[in-house]
Formats: C-alpha cells, sequence, structure tokens
C-alpha cells in the first residue's frame, strides 16, 4: 500500500474510533488495531492522538467554510434565491455526508481544551462573518429585509446545527438533503407566520 493511502486508511480508521469511543477515551492503541497497522507506522504520519485529532477537524471545518460563497449578480449568473439554496444544500451535504465527523465536531470536540475551544470559536466567527457579509450584500441589492446582521446570521447558524445534530440521532427523521435545504431556507428567508398574520391581533385557538 503506497505511504499516502495508508496515511488515509489510518485518518478514516481514526474518524470511526473517535465517533465510537469519545476522544478522551480513545487511545492510540485503538487507531493502530482498527487501522491494521503497525505502531511505528502510525508515529511516521502522526505526533499523537491530538495530532491525528487537529488534522482531521482542520481539514472538515475548511471543507465547511469553502461552501460559503458570495452571491454572484454577474450576467448569466443563477437567480440569487437558487445560488443560496444550492449553498445550504452544498453545506448541508458535507455535514451530512461525514456524519462521523459532525458527532465528533458537536459532541466531542467542545470543551476538548483551551486551544481547541479557541480554534471552534474562530471557526464559527469567521462563519458567521461570511455569513454576515453574504446577508449585507444581500441588503444593498434589496433581496434581504433590513435586519440586525449579527443576529441573522447566528440565527442561520444555530437552526443549521440543530437540524445536523437532530438527524445524527435520527437519520430517517427529516428528509433528504435537497428537500431539507429548501426547507430551511424557506423558515430561514420566509420566517413562519404568513404575512397577513404579521399584522393582526393573536385570537384564541
Amino acid at each position: 500500500m503506497e505511504r499516502t493511502a495508508r496515511r488515509e486508511q489510518v485518518l478514516k480508521c481514526a474518524v470511526r474510533v473517535f465517533s465510537r469511543k469519545g476522544y478522551h477515551a480513545t487511545t492510540v492503541s485503538d487507531i493502530i488495531a482498527e487501522a491494521g497497522v503497525a505502531r511505528g507506522t502510525f508515529y511516521l504520519y502522526f505526533k499523537s492522538k491530538r495530532n491525528i485529532f487537529d488534522e482531521l477537524l482542520d481539514d472538515y471545518l475548511q471543507r465547511i467554510l469553502s461552501q460559503v460563497r458570495r452571491v454572484d449578480m454577474s450576467e448569466g449568473a443563477e437567480p440569487p434565491l437558487d445560488q443560496m439554496r444550492g449553498e445550504v444544500e452544498r453545506i448541508l451535504g458535507v455535514l451530512l455526508g461525514s456524519r462521523e465527523l459532525s458527532r465528533i465536531l458537536l459532541h466531542e470536540a467542545v470543551g476538548l481544551d483551551a486551544d481547541f475551544d479557541r480554534k471552534l470559536d474562530e471557526f464559527y466567527s469567521r462563519l458567521a462573518a461570511l455569513t454576515e457579509g453574504s446577508l449585507r450584500l444581500g441588503q444593498t441589492m434589496g433581496l434581504v429585509t433590513e435586519c440586525d446582521v449579527r443576529v441573522a446570521s447566528l440565527c442561520i447558524i444555530g437552526s443549521v446545527k440543530e437540524v445536523v445534530d437532530h438527524l445524527l440521532i435520527e437519520p430517517d427523521a427529516l428528509p433528504e438533503t435537497s428537500i431539507l435545504a429548501e426547507e430551511v431556507l424557506n423558515i430561514i428567508l420566509g420566517g413562519l407566520f404568513v404575512p397577513s398574520a404579521r399584522t393582526r391581533p393573536a385570537q384564541a385557538p
């Protein structure tokens, strides 16, 4: 087996073990046993359990960030709503296409230690900043209503996190990714109240 392929094998096996046992309970021996490699082979590629964990999460976080793109308003570009729908679908695709890593990110990485908490804080801050930028651009184009873009960006990120977390627990509880993206976008853009309900007084059921 080539060095690159063997290294990827160790990474994939580490994901499975971290997801199954949790970061703290996992040992280098567990990863070695899962991958079926010698201890020396493991240390040829990785310095420690933490080193492999950091690499897995760094790559995963970058893949998520790479899906957040500026709306293209040039001639011939897709309609903005279609672009936004595609972005939500791509992000959900990364999150749900790597369920084990998503489970690690949402449940194992939080509170790991001060350094990793800073890394996660930086990731979410960058993700929020990108989302804020998209909302501000939408406002200048007349596509997004006046709102506090900081609050709105956090609501969007929190909503997607909660949906993904639920799907990790009950994979069959919600529809396929394309339909899920449509529903998430509909709620984000339009809310749950019909327009007329926003101005009329509430009535008892």
